[in-house]
């Protein structure tokens, strides 16, 4: 069955149930069965107590595990399979949201994982381009110039060949469809996704000069505004 889409309310309802709901309701009503039983099996005027209490507690796991297999949440659960830093700096946990490590999302902002943000229901996917300046290439690599940075850049990754007038990157950038998942910690993410590097067929190869090799740096090292082209 497939599972629909969920807008912002959903899923809110869906994450706090999952991370602070269920395993209250679960954990809670096994404390209530157990003791019940406890109560049960003890001899005394608790007995009559205990057999409500265990009968409660089985309720409270059965009704946490219907609302487990609800689609709402299981379409939650598979979205947020792809939830990574790169889209969220904010964690859900049992009391709220926890802020991500500074560290892991300046490390994520520079990561492609296009085939988890592509997933994700709250983003739109718009393609974009930007035109490079060829400097050379060689066993593999293509070397370039991009926007107004001075070193050169040494790409590796996917490039495709059409009928164009001049080499550019393309990609894609992702934007929030509904602005209200800024307040648990989804973001735009600054830059585009790096898919290819697309050369005109007419394209003479080159080797570039020693200057380029000697400076050449990755896409992920410089601030260009694309992610890595690697996966």
């Amino acid at each position: 069955m497939e599972l629909k889409a969920l807008n912002y309310d959903t899923w809110v309802f869906a994450e706090r149930f999952v991370n602070t709901w269920l395993p209250a309701g679960l954990v809670g009503g096994l404390l209530l069965f157990t003791g019940g039983l406890l109560a049960y099996f003890h001899k005394g005027r608790a007995r009559p107590w205990g057999i409500g209490a265990a009968i409660l507690g089985l309720l409270t796991v059965g009704v946490s595990f219907i609302f487990l297999y609800q689609p709402s949440t299981q379409a939650y659960m598979k979205d947020f399979g792809h939830v990574t830093p790169r889209a969220r700096v904010e964690d859900p946990t049992f009391f709220g949201y926890q802020a991500t490590s500074g560290a892991l999302t300046g490390i994520y902002a520079m990561v492609r994982n296009d085939d988890d943000m592509r997933q994700l229901p709250m983003y739109s996917r718009h393609a974009v381009t930007q035109k490079v300046r060829y400097a050379g290439d060689a066993n593999g690599s293509y070397y370039f110039y991009v926007g107004d940075i001075y070193s050169p850049i040494n790409y590796i990754g996917p490039v495709e060949k059409r009928n164009v007038a001049a080499p550019y990157l393309r990609g894609y950038r992702y934007t929030l469809k509904d602005d209200q998942y800024k307040t648990i910690g989804f973001i735009n993410p600054v830059n585009a996704t790096t898919m290819a590097l697309v050369i005109p067929n007419s394209l003479k190869h080159r080797p570039p000069t020693n200057d380029v090799l000697q400076n050449a740096k990755r896409l992920a090292k410089l601030d260009t505004g694309w992610t890595t082209e690697e996966k």
